[in-house]
């Protein structure tokens, strides 16, 4: 019973990949900070804030930052450090775009960069920070296969690069959305890498593997607005041509149902051995 439910959705899903007669999408959404979870990280650049999930955190700030919040900075800890532009106010030339006149204008020009050193969260102690339960009301289909797998799924906003991410290491499934199919794609993500490890980076079969899961998932689970967005990622995975994408997902199938049949398994653990 569960390999027929599970073959007749990929292959109806296949079958609109092929045909490109693909439902209406919905509309993607990201998580947004809430009021009172302000960090000053929000206004970084994206260069900074890659350089502070390097250091193994996502909340860094200066030394009188964490003060200001109750906390302080741990002795011995060590501080890494990010890039602040250095301004002058010059006088620079503008056109009007109307008459094509030229007038000087004085405006701030970046001149240099400074480092300015900043503390990890996790390098610090005192008041607890505000806690915001990011999570949705309603919880997705398939969420206690990740609790049964020990990994640990946090929703919290992002920096906007990504819908969401699977961190092996740390056997953590990280939301930036409430849409249920960017969770079905880490989950397989996880479930995959219990089959065979992971690499890192983007890469181009595990992506197809995990989006393939994830939209015959919202197909079984009635979420019918996904399979476009996941037919144009598994395009983008294939380097944008329709014949590649579909060459590609009838390339990884078998890993594909392996997957599938794995988070069935978890889910539903007293089928297990059944042949039904």
């Amino acid at each position: 019973m569960k390999e027929e439910r599970l073959r007749e959705a990929l292959e109806k899903l296949l079958s609109m990949f092929e045909s490109g007669n693909l439902p209406p999408a919905v509309a993607r959404t990201m998580i947004r900070r809430q009021a009172g979870d302000e960090r000053p990280s929000d206004k970084w650049s994206l260069g900074n804030r890659l350089l502070m999930y390097l250091a193994g955190t996502e909340d860094a700030r200066g030394y009188r930052q964490w003060e200001e919040v109750g906390r302080h900075v741990k002795k011995g800890a060590k501080a890494f450090h990010i890039l602040a532009p250095l301004t002058k106010t010059r006088k620079v030339k503008i056109q009007d775009p109307e008459t094509g006149e030229e007038r000087e204008e004085e405006r701030p020009v970046i001149v240099g960069f400074r480092f300015i050193p900043v503390f990890r969260l996790e390098d610090t102690e005192g008041e607890p920070l505000p806690e915001v339960d990011y999570a949705p009301p309603e919880l997705p289909p398939l969420f206690d296969v990740a609790t049964r797998m020990g990994i640990k799924v946090k929703y919290a906003p992002g920096d906007g690069s990504c819908y969401g991410s699977f961190q092996p290491g740390l056997k953590r499934i990280n939301l930036h959305t409430h849409d249920v199919k960017t969770y079905f794609h880490e989950l397989a993500h996880a479930v995959h890498n219990t089959i065979r490890p992971l690499v890192g980076g983007q890469d181009p079969v595990q992506e197809v593997v995990a989006e393939t899961v994830a939209c015959t998932l919202c197909e079984i689970y009635g979420y019918t607005g996904y399979a476009w967005h996941g037919w144009q990622y598994i395009k983008a995975c294939a380097g944008g041509e329709p014949k590649q994408a579909l060459k590609l997902v009838m390339k990884v199938l078998c890993e594909v149902e392996e997957v599938l049949e794995r988070i069935w398994e978890v889910a539903n653990p007293e089928e297990r051995g059944c042949a039904a």
